[in-house]
């Protein structure tokens, strides 16, 4: 009697904690609005470390967060949840920052039963390049 109670209080828990962290939360912020442009396909937004690294001249159009549970949210996820935000904003390109974590093993017990304490976080400024127009009409057909 006391393994099946165990056993429920355990599947219980683990659907609520599940239910309670599903997803990830984008944020997009219009930096420069009076450049208006038709979406693009997120199989065209480039990726780059730095301004450094952006090999053309470009127009700054957002800027982009996602964050999501440390425990339950990969990096994969925050970055296409950026990279859809990208080409939303018509963006051809992304200047990307370090994923950021906070995985002490005390906030990751504390996201794991709830508290929502264990996060990870990406951020990026969408940039459109006028001079790799030609690889986004390629890219998104």
């Amino acid at each position: 009697m006391i393994a099946k109670t165990t056993k429920g209080i355990a599947l219980a828990c683990a659907l609520a904690v599940g239910a309670a962290c599903a997803g990830v939360k984008k944020t997009t912020t219009d930096i420069n609005p009076a450049m208006s442009r038709a979406p693009t396909c997120a199989a065209a937004i480039a990726v780059y470390n730095s301004r450094a690294d952006v090999p053309y001249d470009y127009y700054e159009l957002a800027w982009i967060e996602a964050s999501g549970n440390s425990v339950w949210t990969t990096d994969n996820q925050l970055q296409t949840q950026i990279r859809n935000g990208a080409a939303k904003v018509g963006s051809n390109a992304v200047i990307v920052n370090p994923v950021e974590q906070s995985k002490s093993t005390v906030k990751v017990l504390g996201e794991a039963v709830g508290t929502k304490s264990a996060t990870q976080k990406a951020s990026a400024l969408a940039i459109y390049m006028p001079g790799d127009a030609a690889r986004v009409r390629t890219a998104c057909g």
